[in-house]
C-alpha cells in the first residue's frame, strides 16, 4: 500500500528484510522471522528505505559508497582509493575492492563491462535516488575535499582527452568551492558544445559559467 504499486519500492524494502535477518534465505524455501518482523518499523518513503540501507553498512562499506557518490552516479574504483586514502575515518585503500565487492553483493552498485580508463574499474549506481540520499549523508566540509580530489584524479587519467570531460571537471571544481576555475571550464565546454552544434547545451554552460563570475 505504501510502495503505491512502485517495484523498485518493494524491491528494496525486501532487501532491507533480508539484511535485517527478518527475511532468512534458503536453499529451496525462505522464511520469515515473525517475533523481529512484528517490531519492524517501515519507512514510509523510498528514501528512507535506502537511508536504511545505507546506515546499516558496515562502517568502511559506508564510507566507500559516500566517497563514490561525491564523484556522481558513474565512478571508478581507482578514484574511490585516492578518496580513501585521505579519509579522517576510514582511510584504508587496501579495503575499497573488498568493500565495493560487498556493496555489489548486496546490489547497491553495479560493475561495468567497459571503463572509460584503463586501468580502473568503472562503476555504477543501481540507481539514481541511492546516490542522491548517499550524497547526503556526506558532511559538506568533506565534500569540498572530495570533490577536489576527484578533479585531480580525473585530470591525471584524463590526460590528452580532458576535453572530453570539461563539463564533469567543471562541476567538480564548483562544488569544491572554486567558482574561478569552474567558470572557465564550463566557458570551455560552453565552446566544445557550440562547436558541435549542440546550442541548448552550450547556453547551459556559459548560463552557470556567467553565474560563478562577480
Amino acid at each position: 500500500e505504501q510502495s503505491e504499486g512502485t517495484p523498485f519500492y518493494v524491491e528494496e524494502l525486501i532487501r532491507m528484510l533480508i539484511e535485517d535477518g527478518i527475511v532468512v534465505k534458503g536453499g529451496e524455501r525462505w522464511c520469515v522471522e515473525l517475533e523481529r518482523l512484528a517490531d519492524l518499523g517501515v519507512p514510509p518513503t523510498l528514501t528512507g528505505i535506502l537511508q536504511a540501507r545505507v546506515d546499516g553498512l558496515r562502517t568502511e562499506e559506508r564510507a566507500t559508497l559516500q566517497q563514490a557518490a561525491v564523484m556522481g552516479r558513474v565512478f571508478w574504483d581507482d578514484a574511490v582509493r585516492q578518496l580513501s586514502a585521505v579519509d579522517e575515518v576510514a582511510g584504508q585503500p587496501d579495503q575499497v575492492t573488498e568493500a565495493l565487492a560487498a556493496l555489489r553483493g548486496r546490489e547497491m552498485i553495479l560493475q561495468r563491462e567497459t571503463s572509460a580508463f584503463a586501468g580502473v574499474e568503472e562503476y555504477s549506481f543501481k540507481h539514481a535516488t541511492l546516490r542522491e540520499v548517499t550524497y547526503e549523508g556526506v558532511l559538506k566540509r568533506v565534500r569540498r575535499k572530495y570533490h577536489a580530489l576527484v578533479v585531480d584524479w580525473l585530470l591525471a587519467q584524463s590526460g590528452e582527452r580532458a576535453g572530453e570531460y570539461t563539463g564533469l571537471i567543471a562541476e567538480h571544481l564548483d562544488q569544491a568551492g572554486r567558482p574561478a576555475e569552474a567558470a572557465e571550464y564550463l566557458r570551455r565546454a560552453g565552446e566544445q558544445a557550440a562547436a558541435r552544434y549542440a546550442n541548448a547545451e552550450a547556453a547551459d554552460y556559459f548560463t552557470r559559467a556567467l553565474k560563478l563570475i562577480p
